[in-house]
């Protein structure tokens, strides 16, 4: 199999982050020999697929003032972080942690200047690394102006096949999204830079459909979706076969808690605690989040509501199917939206395949919401609407027939479309195929 050296600039492999776990799910079973990662935010990797990290630290963060203060900012030790040869424990290489939040004052907000915070700059010591690891392709997410800038420096500097894949839209809400007096200049410096970078790109990808063809009108390129696959073996140990609903009604939502899902988490939560008032039920919201954002505890406050510890991800499959109804919700304000429009979550592929019936909670106009309606594999909630919440959750709280048909029906979809053993295929023959540009050329 051709399994092209690739250095990934920018993300690392986890089971916690949506991005993360994509990334260990399309490079599942690559030569380990030949991937490795370099980031300024590393903190216990998955070294089942790669063990190659280098952290991007002092010797190529440069701070710009007034975060190059002590007080703002750690600065730690450049170099290898994971030496899974080793040590074949997780490794924990802790990223820098500035404190934003202690300068986050008006000036900063209205100037915009945090897309300014730090340059990252090619060291000596990371381009030995470099060059003792020989990569022939670089492979980004990106997610900042500064991204855009070091790996624009490094393309140039090491004359290597480009790929970039967009995880959601955030070239169109970095900057929309802030109240800054220079937005426009910023929105304008962001976009040609990133578009040069688009035009640079040997082969571009996206998360989803929707995102691929707002990005041909939008770019007037050509973007390759690849969303999260399912390893088949992994999700069939777990799918759900029992529908009837014994004692208390379950709702899980298991992942992250922040920017497009905080509302719409509380507003289920709304609709469960008006039914419970209403009638005689039996339901508790559990909650499985990789990440807080102040949520929790604010919602420890409804008596129905549960959270769960966190688990390993081999577990999720026996969690998905214990639960009665799994629960995908996305926020309504015209933020979020934008924010979310053209994303498909990761988990939507690992809900379906469990074979629980899904809950989608998410304005009309979102990928996901058309994704869901056009191939049936959730029962869809798309006007922002409690009442409707209510007759929803009522409905498949009553239903078994239903809820056995949204699940089964799910699982269906997930094991013909998101079949790893397919989609990594493709993905390492596209790969091959932009790591061979240059040679070509």
């Amino acid at each position: 199999m051709n399994y092209p050296k690739v250095l990934i600039i920018g993300e690392q492999f986890d089971r916690r982050s949506g991005s993360g776990i994509t990334l260990s799910n399309l490079f599942w079973g690559w030569n380990i020999n030949n991937i490795a990662v370099a980031s300024s935010e590393i903190f216990s990797p998955d070294v089942s697929v790669c063990n190659k990290y280098y952290y991007l630290g002092n010797q190529e963060i440069k701070w710009k003032f007034p975060f190059s203060l002590k007080l703002i900012t750690q600065k730690e030790q450049s170099g290898i972080k994971v030496d899974i040869m080793q040590n074949n424990q997780t490794a924990h290489a802790k990223s820098s942690e500035y404190l934003l939040k202690r300068i986050q004052n008006k000036v900063i907000t209205m100037t915009g200047i945090l897309h300014r915070r730090r340059e990252i700059i090619i060291s000596n010591e990371f381009k030995k690394w470099v060059g003792d690891f020989g990569p022939e392709l670089i492979y980004t997410q990106l997610s900042s102006l500064e991204l855009i800038e070091f790996v624009s420096k490094f393309q140039k500097e090491f004359n290597l096949p480009l790929v970039i894949h967009i995880m959601d839209d955030w070239p169109k809400t970095i900057v929309d999204g802030q109240k800054s007096i220079f937005k426009y200049y910023w929105k304008e410096l962001i976009g040609k830079k990133l578009n040069s970078l688009f035009n640079r790109a040997d082969l571009l990808l996206s998360i989803s459909d929707a995102m691929s063809e707002e990005y041909k009108t939008r770019y007037l390129l050509n973007f390759i979706p690849f969303h999260n696959p399912i390893d088949l073996n992994h999700w069939s140990s777990g799918v759900k076969k029992e529908y009837a609903r014994k004692g208390i009604f379950r709702i899980l939502y298991a992942g992250r808690i922040g920017n497009g899902l905080r509302n719409s988490l509380f507003e289920v939560a709304f609709a469960i605690r008006e039914l419970l008032q209403e009638n005689d039920l039996q339901i508790e919201l559990q909650i499985q989040a990789t990440s807080d954002d102040g949520i929790l505890s604010r919602m420890k406050k409804f008596d129905f509501v549960k959270i769960n510890p966190p688990v390993e991800y081999s577990d999720l499959p026996k969690i998905f199917s214990a639960a009665d109804l799994l629960l995908l919700p996305n926020d309504f304000d015209e933020k979020s939206i934008n924010f979310l429009k053209y994303s498909m979550p990761t988990k939507a592929s690992e809900y379906m395949a469990s074979g629980t019936p899904i809950l989608l909670y998410s304005h009309p106009d979102t990928a996901v919401t058309k994704h869901a309606l056009k191939n049936n594999w959730a029962f869809v909630v798309s006007e922002h609407s409690i009442p409707k919440l209510k007759t929803a959750i009522k409905k498949l709280y009553d239903e078994m027939e239903l809820r056995m048909k949204v699940g089964v029906d799910a699982q269906k979809f997930a094991f013909e479309h998101y079949d790893s053993a397919i989609v990594r295929a493709y993905f390492r023959d596209v790969l091959y195929n932009a790591s061979r540009s240059k040679i070509i050329s």
